[in-house]
């Protein structure tokens, strides 16, 4: 176990803290991907067998770090966008109404950020993104792949609230060392 989280460890490595931070994020949501559809089985108790559909994202979220490796900015802007598309395709598989929507808000909490100053731009250009898809896909999924009774679709809402708040305090605290890290290094470069 000890080799395994070393390997993960290695592949999350970045000398940006923000793109190390990015990786971090982007490993434990692909990792935690095969979970979901378990999750999904043991909080309504139906058979939802084609939520597994939901783990087709997961190699993306493990490119990422790879893709850091090419280019910091592009595989910070790769976490997002595949957030953004991981989370509108499990609101048609599942149905808006199981609360699936709620993944965009850590996708906007990463785009406002991940990206410095400098990039504030992209920043800018990525939240506006994040709540085009919010406002065009909103109501318009037609039919969810699957489907629940009104108490089941309840517990997927409790749920996924969980999971993002989860998933957003984790992101606040990663990339908030990582801002504090950036701002250290930036001001040792400054005094070089």
């Amino acid at each position: 176990m000890k080799g395994l989280l070393a390997l993960f460890a290695r592949y999350a490595a970045h000398p940006d803290p923000l793109a190390a931070a990015a990786n971090t994020i982007a490993l434990l949501v692909g990792l935690d991907q095969p979970f979901y559809p378990l999750t999904l089985y043991w909080v309504t108790g139906a058979n939802g067998g084609a939520s597994f559909l939901a783990m087709l994202s997961m190699p993306l979220f493990l490119a990422v770090p790879a893709v850091m490796r090419c280019s910091s900015r592009m595989g910070r802007v790769a976490l997002i966008v595949v957030g953004v598309a991981n989370t509108l395709f499990c609101a048609k598989l599942l149905g808006q109404a199981s609360g699936v929507e709620l993944f965009l808000g850590p996708c906007l909490l990463l785009a406002a950020l991940l990206f410095r100053q400098s990039e504030q731009w992209l920043s800018f250009g990525l939240i506006a993104v994040v709540f085009a898809a919010l406002v065009g896909f909103h109501d318009r999924y037609g039919a969810a792949y699957l489907s629940w009774s009104a108490q089941e679709y309840e517990a997927l809402v409790r749920a996924n609230a969980l999971s993002v708040a989860m998933l957003t305090v984790f992101v606040g605290v990663s990339v908030g060392r990582a801002r504090t890290a950036d701002g250290a290094t930036a001001a040792a470069r400054a005094s070089r």
